[in-house]
């Protein structure tokens, strides 16, 4: 998106550059004195740098989907150590195996804090999926400590929540089910960024689950303020609310190994997570040459050498020479390519 955005606004500044109308007199007497710039770059090399930028940003792809394939290898090899450590752990009893349980985990530490990342971009989520456009994170799930918003009262109540600077509403009216009051729940919620489980299938009596993404977990998992009115919250003053985080089978840190029925347990968690992590690994193979097939499509499209080259020079000469200049650094930079080394691929 940063080269696209790139080539947006350099192309942006080619049409500011270009001089406003004036009287027919006066445009005739300037084309005599001011050379007219406006067929300095021809429509094939202006092709060109499109095809740069095309080339440019299939490497970050290619780039990207190297460290996702890096991070799901070492991902695959630490889930394999850790079967093997949960193994010797169910195999043996007394000292030997609460021994044997807590290097399966410190393993299991490890593999919870590994962060696999692109340019400070999450590439893998904690449930060791990877994130694809079609496939975002997985979101955050949690409940809230000592309160059930959802618990029918015998009077109305309102809940004001506040988080991030900002505030949310929500009725909740008296002698009300627990599944209309979660659907009450989720429509004043959503302005916070978190949604609620509905139960449509399950019993009524289930606890209510919220959940959210990644970065505003972070922000929320020390407590959100709220307000009530003496049925669910005591009437008064905010107060921070604590949160409890609900752990899917797929979140590593989940897995237990304290009992032989939680070491069972474990491995067939990790046994699953193997099979999930090497399909993974077959889908990112395939969708890496893809995009390698499709660069070398690009590439095929010009047999100039130079032309790349040439067509920078020209959009150089005709646009804001310094914010243009910066832009190519930067890209080129964040690409880890050359000139030289973009010219090559365009062969």
């Amino acid at each position: 998106m940063a080269m696209v955005t790139g080539v947006s606004d350099a192309l942006s500044v080619q049409h500011r550059s270009q001089p406003l109308s004036a009287p027919i007199n006066d445009r005739q007497a300037q084309s005599q004195l001011e050379p007219n710039h406006k067929s300095n770059i021809p429509t094939h090399r202006l092709e060109s740098y499109s095809r740069w930028a095309k080339v440019t940003q299939g490497q970050h792809k290619v780039s990207a989907s190297q460290v996702a394939e890096q991070g799901l290898r070492q991902i695959t090899h630490i889930l394999k150590q850790l079967k093997k450590q949960t193994q010797k752990a169910l195999s043996v009893e007394g000292s030997l195996q609460t021994e044997k349980a807590n290097m399966a985990k410190r393993i299991q530490n490890q593999l919870t804090k590994l962060k696999v990342e692109y340019q400070d971009t999450p590439l893998i989520d904690h449930q060791l999926n990877l994130i694809t456009p079609s496939r975002p994170a997985a979101q955050r799930e949690f409940t809230m400590k000592s309160v059930d918003l959802a618990s029918t009262k015998p009077r109305d109540e309102y809940i004001q929540l506040q988080h991030n600077q900002k505030n949310a509403s929500v009725f909740l009216p008296a002698k009300t089910p627990s599944q209309q009051l979660r659907e009450q729940l989720a429509l004043g919620m959503k302005v916070l960024g978190i949604d609620v489980f509905t139960h449509k299938d399950s019993p009524s009596t289930q606890e209510t689950i919220f959940s959210t993404n990644d970065k505003q977990w972070q922000q929320l998992k020390n407590g959100i303020m709220m307000t009530g009115q003496g049925q669910r919250l005591p009437a008064g003053e905010a107060r921070n609310i604590k949160l409890d985080e609900k752990l899917s089978w797929q979140d590593p840190r989940e897995w237990k190994f304290t009992s032989n029925d939680e070491l069972r347990q474990a491995i067939a968690k990790i046994n699953k997570s193997l099979h999930k992590v090497d399909q993974q690994l077959r889908d990112l193979t395939e969708a890496k040459l893809k995009v390698q097939r499709q660069l070398d499509k690009i590439n095929r499209s010009h047999n100039s050498d130079n032309l790349v080259i040439e067509t920078l020079q020209t959009l150089d000469s005709v646009m804001q020479a310094n914010p243009f200049s910066k832009q190519m650094t930067s890209i080129m930079a964040q690409a880890n390519v050359t000139r030289a080394h973009v010219s090559s691929l365009l062969k």
